[in-house]
């Protein structure tokens, strides 16, 4: 179909509105990357995007510290563990919702919605964790961030788009609720698994708040903890305390810690640019469905 002027103007205006916003997304990206591999910088106004002392120095020493290698592990265990457990819980909690003919399905359903607006506070929280011996273990911030009430309602509509004659039909022939909903309704819910499971992934990476306040050992830090405190370093120290600070890690006469800082934060970033690819092309199609059902 042959496109109207009007239609063309405004495909323009969208492609030229796009790649803008693209651009002031990338180059401020592209400056952290440029910092981090320019052991030469050393905190002048330099707007340019090319190393002048290309290195991967600070690489190595990400590499091969243990105190940030050890908190960007505990930040992957948390990810896959907490979004595997997220995930069962809100697809199962969902599930129970999504049955119409529950007693009381919809007393529960505000219950979900009162907790997404109001909380206990920090102080009760503190006292649960410090009760349950769970103060101090990586466990905590698994099971902390793992029942979402707004995925859940999300993932319940996404339940409600499925005909209700596929687990009819599987009831008949026998097939139990637990069948019904790992054989029928989970595979049937890819999209919007796909893209909860990403909210829910970015979530578990960047938890900051609830290490500080539940993890006493600094080597249970997550690495937004571990990037925190990198950025502080940076602010506090001189340069001449940063030569005594990082001696004996080569080429101490060029390392300075903003470069360092930069290159964490494109570490922290790759994890999350390689899992999105694979869950992008879920991720509109579940959201939608997930937003306009019921």
């Amino acid at each position: 179909m042959k496109m109207s002027r009007g239609e063309k103007i405004f495909n323009v205006f969208n492609l030229f509105l796009l790649l803008l916003l693209t651009l002031m997304i990338l180059i401020p990206v592209g400056f952290v990357a440029k910092k981090s591999l320019d052991i030469g910088a050393r905190g002048e106004l330099n707007l340019s995007l090319i190393p002048r002392q290309f290195s991967v120095l600070y690489y190595r020493m990400i590499l091969t510290d243990r105190g940030v290698w050890r908190p960007f592990l505990n930040s992957v265990i948390i990810t896959v563990f907490g979004t595997m457990l997220a995930m069962l819980l809100n697809s199962m909690g969902a599930y129970t919702l999504s049955k119409r003919e529950l007693p009381g399905s919809k007393f529960f359903v505000y219950l979900i919605v009162v907790t997404m607006m109001f909380s206990g506070g920090l102080v009760p929280l503190y006292l649960v964790v410090v009760k349950l011996g769970l103060y101090n273990r990586l466990i905590n911030l698994i099971i902390l961030g793992s029942v979402n009430g707004w995925y859940m309602i999300l993932i319940r509509n996404f339940y409600w788009s499925i005909p209700s004659s596929l687990p009819e039909s599987a009831r008949m022939d026998g097939a139990g609720e637990f069948v019904v909903f790992s054989r029928i309704i989970i595979p049937l819910s890819t999209p919007v698994m796909a893209a909860i499971a990403l909210f829910t992934g970015v979530g578990y990476w960047n938890t900051f708040f609830h290490a500080v306040i539940f993890m006493g050992d600094p080597m249970k830090y997550t690495f937004p903890v571990k990037l925190r405190e990198m950025i502080s370093v940076q602010q506090a120290l001189t340069e001449g305390q940063l030569e005594m600070a990082l001696a004996g890690t080569g080429s101490m006469q060029n390392i300075n810690v903003e470069g360092l800082s930069s290159a964490i934060i494109i570490v922290s970033m790759i994890p999350i640019i390689v899992a999105y690819p694979y869950l992008q092309k879920y991720f509109v199609k579940g959201i939608m469905v997930g937003s306009i059902k019921g």
